[in-house]
């Protein structure tokens, strides 16, 4: 008697030849599912790791998050890495303790977004590598980009950027820093603890210094607000202020509004443009 051509149906199959097809299906699945592309991890600059995706599955456990993604505009389904626990195994028990406070996540296109390290280090943060959706990723952001093959995304309700957390797609490497040695001409020289400046400069270093600098240090999205002068020097405050609060009002650009600014806020910004105007570039282009 010939066998029969393709497949054969579950019907014909026993239970046991159910179950191996089945588990044979998902590990390759699983297999192929991490990017070949490989991550790295800095301190100063310096590597402290470069692993592939199935490499840092092998370290960290991956899981699946369902959650709304304002990027996509939809609720979405990624695997993911846990991002404490991914940090935790690349730089070791108590990295969000140390004097590096800062890190830096860097993409493809050079984009860099700058956030506080500690924020790393809590719930709600995953590192997608996958979407379980949309074969191959579905795009993402006002120019329908690619955000494989590393996405950092939040699931709680208050971790979107308004909040300064940091949603990079396309990333290629985490950098934890001192940010007096990455960005010296952007601290707020001078200003007391507390002060408008100095809190204008936290809302800066959150929202706005992944894509501005300050002295040639910073993104290189936006134009740089202090050199070769000082933004202040030739826009009102009340340009600026409303300028931030909600660019769309002026003109098309990919400036994210920020409507949940509070005017004293935009106040506190300001104040800080003001001080660095008193502080130009050391070396001119």
């Amino acid at each position: 008697m010939d066998h029969p051509v393709g497949p054969v149906p579950d019907s014909v199959r026993s239970p046991a030849q159910r179950l191996l097809t089945l588990a044979l299906v998902l590990a390759g699945a699983i297999a192929g599912a991490e990017p070949q592309a490989s991550l790295s991890f800095q301190r100063s600059g310096q590597r402290v790791a470069e692993l592939t995706g199935a490499q840092i599955s092998t370290r960290v456990a991956p899981q699946t998050v369902t959650f709304f993604d304002p990027h996509a505009g939809k609720t979405k389904s990624y695997r993911c890495w846990p991002i404490k626990s991914l940090m935790d195994a690349m730089y070791g028990p108590g990295w969000d303790a140390t004097e590096y406070s800062e890190a830096i996540l860097t993409a493809l296109d050079g984009y860099a977004s700058v956030s506080v390290a500690a924020k790393l280090a809590e719930p709600g943060g995953c590192m997608a590598f996958e979407d379980l959706d949309v074969p191959g990723w579905e795009p993402i952001g006002r120019r329908k980009a690619n955000p494989g093959p590393y996405y950092l995304v939040w699931t709680g309700a208050n971790q979107g950027t308004e909040h300064e957390y940091p949603w990079p797609w396309q990333l290629v490497s985490i950098n934890l820093v001192k940010l007096e040695e990455r960005y010296p001409e952007v601290l707020p020289r001078g200003a007391a603890p507390g002060s408008s400046a100095a809190r204008g400069f936290a809302i800066f270093k959150g929202r706005c210094l992944r894509c501005h600098a300050i002295n040639q240090q910073g993104g290189k999205v936006g134009p740089d607000l202090n050199a070769p002068q000082s933004v202040t020097s030739y826009r009102t405050k009340a340009w600026i202020t409303g300028y931030v609060r909600q660019p769309s009002k002026y003109r098309y650009t990919a400036m994210p509004d920020h409507l949940d600014l509070k005017t004293s806020d935009l106040d506190d910004i300001y104040d800080y443009l003001v001080l660095k105007r008193a502080q130009p570039e050391k070396t001119p282009r």
